[in-house]
């Protein structure tokens, strides 16, 4: 118990260091601003010990509004991107405080360079301060100080992910233990590190290993077992992190109220509604623009292959089912030749015949609801690239600027595998169907379709415009570490 304790120490000890690191990093921010605006002619400045007398009497509700944004949260700090997308959101915030109080305090600064100085120097300074901290970090993470010692519970796909994840990301600061079989089987699962033992070992395994943390993977557990896990981490003192399960994806976001003096709760769909469904309408057709105009000299270099190398039209209309269960056609750029494509315009009966066998032949790779075709013989010369690489989506920027689709979503499937859905995955059809999604970002094409609409129904529950960006970005960097694994 011991360690644990250490552990904590370190984790609140380093949320603590980020404090005074993100003060002295602003007031540096200010400083140089007040000295860059000192080399060129001005007429008045506020004397200095009162620009700083100034700054930092504003600096308490600064580290405020950080705190708020989650960047000092302890055991689940924000990191890369998203930590990024914080900073950003607290400096914003911060210097329309700083105009504010100057306002409000009739404060003679005289100079508005001032704070466009500060406003940037204030976003590179507060990001290379953490850079650095985070640096030490991973130096006392090489020598093992600080590491979450941590054992996965569950066998599926979703503990195989997070397995890798721990395993492969050292800066995550995970010592990965191994994990424990739901079932009692001797079996050991490829690619999940040792087998600890069974959930009946648990207690066992705990006194064992000493982890941190637990983390339950297996959205099937019984709620008795359940019971029995939440019981032992409450009494060792062990976090306990959860996938999220059937239940739990669906009642996440909720609101109450009261009427007749008996408090309701609403579960709501999802936040993507009002303001944030014209945020998101706004930045798709925005990005929609933008993306067919930077990749404009690509799609046609794409159009041009897929002419040369097989007869039939370039883009393929494909029949999917989006928000509300409103059917549309999806435009990407053709794959496979034309008496294969599905469609009444196309190969017709005879096309879908074909695929249907290839859908029950040991070819289709995927299970449930989706399927996927390993080396499939229907593909044109350039068609396997094309997928490989995702060049085939382009066109659907197009779908998005129509308002069929979005940027970011769950991907929209053909009316023959929603009509496998099972009840809980309707959900998914609440927001309209993206180009890219947390699936995608998460696995691809590995993850069987339960676990992906789990990732989705979390992302449509959690939504946010820096969960969007965030996705946005990340989706090349998957796809070309998808591109190196191949």
């Amino acid at each position: 118990m011991l360690e644990l304790t250490i552990m904590k120490r370190d984790e609140v000890a380093l949320s603590a260091i980020l404090v005074p690191v993100d003060a002295l990093m602003i007031v540096l921010a200010f400083t140089v601003s007040y000295w860059l605006r000192l080399q060129t002619e001005v007429i008045y400045l506020l004397d200095f010990p009162l620009y700083l007398q100034f700054v930092f009497s504003v600096l308490p509700v600064w580290l405020l509004v950080f705190a708020l944004e989650g960047l000092y949260r302890v055991g689940s700090a924000r990191r890369g991107f998203d930590e990024l997308a914080g900073i950003f959101v607290g400096v914003s915030l911060g210097v329309l405080l700083v105009m504010a109080a100057i306002f409000l305090t009739n404060t003679e600064l005289n100079s508005r360079v001032i704070l466009i100085y500060a406003y940037v120097l204030s976003l590179g300074f507060v990001w290379l301060g953490r850079w650095f901290i985070r640096s030490i970090q991973q130096l006392f993470y090489r020598y093992g100080v600080g590491l979450r010692r941590t054992v996965l519970i569950g066998s599926n796909n979703v503990a195989l992910q997070l397995a890798a994840e721990m395993i492969h990301r050292s800066e995550l600061g995970y010592a990965y233990l191994g994990y424990v079989e739901p079932e009692n089987k001797a079996k050991k699962v490829p690619g999940l590190g040792k087998r600890l033992g069974s959930i009946d070992d648990l207690s066992e395994i705990i006194n064992r290993q000493y982890p941190n943390e637990l983390i339950v993977a297996d959205s099937s557990l019984s709620d008795s077992t359940m019971l029995q896990i939440l019981s032992l981490s409450n009494e060792r003192r062990i976090d306990l992190r959860l996938s999220p399960n059937i239940l739990g994806v669906q009642t996440s976001h909720v609101t109450y109220q009261a009427m007749a003096g008996i408090p309701l709760i609403e579960v709501q769909r999802t936040p993507l509604q009002g303001w944030g469904r014209v945020l998101k309408r706004v930045a798709d057709v925005v990005g929609a623009f933008v993306g067919i105009v930077v990749f404009s000299p690509l799609m046609i270099v794409t159009a041009l292959a897929v002419r040369l190398t097989s007869a039939g039209p370039i883009i393929y209309k494909n029949e999917r089912v989006g928000q509300e269960k409103e059917l549309f056609n999806t435009y990407k750029f053709r794959t496979m030749r034309i008496e294969y494509c599905v469609g009444d315009q196309y190969g017709g009966t005879a096309a879908l015949k074909q695929e249907e066998e290839l859908i029950q032949s040991p070819k289709n790779t995927r299970t449930g609801a989706l399927y996927k075709i390993a080396d499939d013989p229907r593909l044109t010369p350039i068609g396997d690239f094309l997928r490989k690489t995702s060049l085939d989506e382009f066109p659907q920027f197009f779908n998005v600027l129509f308002g069929t689709m979005s940027l970011v979503g769950p991907r929209p499937h053909q009316p023959r595998e929603v009509a496998k859905y099972k009840p809980w995955q309707e959900k998914l059809f609440t927001i309209k169907p993206g180009i890219t999604g947390m699936a995608q970002i998460s696995g691809r094409s590995n993850l069987d379709f339960d676990d992906e609409a789990r990732l989705d129904i979390s992302y449509i529950e959690n939504w946010s415009p820096w969960l969007d960006l965030s996705i946005f970005i990340r989706t090349p960097i998957t796809l070309l570490q998808k591109r190196k694994a191949v």
